[in-house]
This record gives C-alpha cells, structure tokens and sequence, in this order.
C-alpha cells in the first residue's frame, strides 16, 4: 500500500469510494478531499474547507494549547471588504433565532492568579500610519419596522460589579489607573505630536440626532443610581493640569427661558460662589446662591 501511494495516491483504490473522496477529475487531477460534510479544496477556490450540513459543533477544541488555537499571523489581507472573521453582511445578516440571551460569540472567561498586571477577554490594537481613521471596536444597533419594537436598543453594554457578599476591591494604592468601573476612555498624545488648529478631542462624545417623534424623555446623558449615595454626580481630580472651563460653548445655540442657557430672571441678590462657562466667544459666570 504504501508503494502504491508513493507512486500516486488514488492508483492502487481503482475508481472506488476513496478515489471519488479524493476528488480527482476526468484527468485524474487531484481536486481535494471530502470526509462525510468536511471538504478540503485546494487553496485557489473560494472555500479552502468548507463544513456543510448539520451538526453539533462545526470544530471542537480539547486539550492543553501551548500557543494559540488558531492563528492568523501569516496572512495577507486584500483590499476590499476582507474580513477574518465573518458572520453574514449588512443587507443580509444571520438571523439569530430565540426569545433568551443568545449571540453570535460568547465567552466565558475566569482567573485565580495574583499579582499587579490583568486579563482581557477581547483584546483589538489597530494602528494607522496613513489618513484613513481607525476605530478598534464599533457596534451598531438598528430598530428596523415592527408595531410595537423592543424595550432595549443599546450599541454596548459593559457592566462591572463586586459580584459576591465576600467580593473585595483593593485599594489604589497611589495607582491612578486603579479602580472600578464600567469604562475607561481615555485619550493621550506623547511629546511631539499635534492635534492641529480646527480638530477636538474629548473622551467621550455624546451626540444626539433624534430627528423622529420623542413622546418619552431624551437627555445628553442619563444618569441613574441605587444603593449607596454617590459622592458626587462627576468627580474631578487630577495631578497636572485641570480644566481651564467648566462648561466650554463656542458657538450660539438657543438660550432664553426654558434652556440650559436662561438670559431672563436672573438673580440680583448678592452670590456666595461662581461657576465660570465659556459662552459664545465671552466669557460668562454662573452664580451659585445659597
């Protein structure tokens, strides 16, 4: 058998049910390889393996895994819409069946270990060298039409919580990335680099374009709390610089009765402090009064 197969792996099976798995044409040219729904195909196709059919699981992993489960290191990507990973696309997306908590990707992940360094469960670097923009992880929820739709329309979701009576959170310790919460956003530039006259750059961006009719509440942010009273609603600190406003507006938007900006019935009693704002080019103070 293995002469044979040393001098061609379908000679010695005749035209059986081996050399039609294997794929070979009228020429008797390897085209690939099928074991039950696995199919192997030779690079140059569209689907160098392809799973068809039902089944449990499409690849299962056991096992101890010394590097990495599946790496993608030496690729080369195209141009165009090339993704590693797809599930789907946009005007045809996988339709995700159930009334529970289902999704495309779920991971659950734990650790015991001690010291100062920590996990992540998803980990995205991207880098630009060039104009186009970069944004390392997006999501986007859609409302499409239906009579009632749903209660909860939110693009993410992060939560983070002391989830046990014996859970504990450490001190600080004099580290300033320390703490818990549900977000970290952060912006930085080293020394050196420049965001140009007419750029912004701010943590957070909160923008609302609701040009539909809003019967419920709308706010810039929504803010609720239970349990334990916070200290304060935003709490500064900060070891370098500060904030040079408190509230920065460099253009004119409505102001008069009613809005954030109210110009009429302001007080004329004498003001134990002020909060200053930096209104249309001017400079203004907001009294506070006991």
């Amino acid at each position: 058998m293995s002469e044979t197969i040393k001098k061609h792996i379908g000679e010695g099976f005749g035209k059986g049910e081996l050399y039609a798995a294997l794929a070979y044409d009228s020429s008797d040219a390897f085209g690939g390889m099928q074991i039950k729904q696995l199919r192997f195909s030779p690079a140059s196709t569209a689907n160098a393996i392809e799973i068809a059919g039902t089944c449990t699981r499409g690849i299962y992993f056991s096992g101890t895994i010394t590097s990495h489960a599946l790496d993608f290191s030496g690729i080369t990507q195209t141009a165009g819409d090339i993704s590693l990973i797809r599930a789907g696309t946009y005007d045809i997306p996988i339709d995700v069946a159930g009334t529970s908590q289902y999704g495309m990707m779920r991971l659950y992940l734990s650790t015991d270990d001690d010291g100062t360094s920590y996990n992540r469960g998803i980990f995205v670097c991207l880098k630009t060298a060039g104009t186009k923009g970069i944004f390392p992880v997006s999501g986007l929820a859609e409302v499409l039409t239906d009579a009632t739709g749903p209660t909860k329309a939110q693009a993410a979701q992060f939560i983070a919580g002391l989830h046990e009576a014996g859970s504990n959170l450490a001190t600080a310790g004099g580290d300033t990335t320390a703490g818990m919460y549900g977000a970290w956003l952060k912006v930085y530039s080293i020394v050196g680099s420049v965001a140009a006259s007419g750029s912004k750059v701010a943590p957070v961006w909160v923008d609302n374009q609701m040009c539909g009719t809003v019967s419920g509440e709308e706010y810039g942010i929504f803010a609720t709390t239970g349990g334990t009273r916070p200290d304060g609603f935003i709490g500064f600190e900060t070891t370098s610089s500060g904030y040079d406003q408190f509230i920065y507006a460099d253009t004119t938007f409505d102001s008069g009765a009613g809005t954030c900006f109210e110009t009429s019935a302001i007080p004329t009693t004498a003001q134990d402090a002020r909060i200053k704002v930096w209104y249309d080019g001017k400079q203004y103070y907001i009294g506070l009064h006991r």
